[in-house]
């Protein structure tokens, strides 16, 4: 699976971090808002550990569905918002370019929080709200900006938060602890 220039940087420093937590043990992850399943697909190449993958539009379900590498990734149609999930199921979860399209992205946060293992990891890589270069987006308004996504991370109740960007500065990485 291919990433676009702007993210692969981003992307291959959460599966270095997501493979050290791998080691440790039989790491599950789930990614919300996974679209096109690109993110998915690649960590579970890279890492070849138990993902799933959950979008609210049918339509990126089924087209995921039909070109992704059979069984490798499992794919639904959900809400981030409200997810099917029990507690503590998923050692990690990630996002690419997806909170900012979530309806209720404090929520989305929430239940990504619930879902998560005791001490479990979410690794966010979205736009940086408020710079130069991100705010011709279409979505720009609902872009967070490093301090704003720290504080809701922080509110809900994750620690060890930590912000990079990547190298032209327009996307961040995001990793905090349950």
């Amino acid at each position: 699976m291919d990433l676009l220039e702007n993210e692969a940087e981003l992307v291959e420093k959460l599966c270095k971090r997501i493979k050290i937590k791998k080691e440790r043990v039989k790491t599950r992850v789930l990614d919300v808002g996974c679209g096109t399943g690109k993110l998915g697909i690649y960590i579970s190449e890279k890492i070849e550990c138990d993902v799933r993958g959950i979008d609210p539009v049918e339509k990126n379900i089924e087209k995921v569905r039909k070109n992704s590498p059979q069984g490798k990734v499992k794919f639904e149609v959900q809400s981030a918002e409200k997810m099917n999930f029990t507690n503590k199921t998923f050692d990690v979860v990630v996002s690419l370019k997806a909170l900012h399209e979530m309806a209720n992205p404090e929520e989305t946060l929430r239940e990504s929080k619930r879902v998560l293992k005791a001490y479990g990891k979410i690794f966010i890589i979205d736009w940086v709200g408020g710079l130069a270069q991100t705010k011709s987006h279409a979505h720009a308004p609902k872009y967070f900006t490093r301090e704003g996504l720290e504080k809701v991370l922080s509110e809900i109740g994750f620690t060890d938060i930590g912000i990079e960007l990547n190298k032209g500065g327009e996307l961040m990485l995001v990793e905090a602890v349950k």
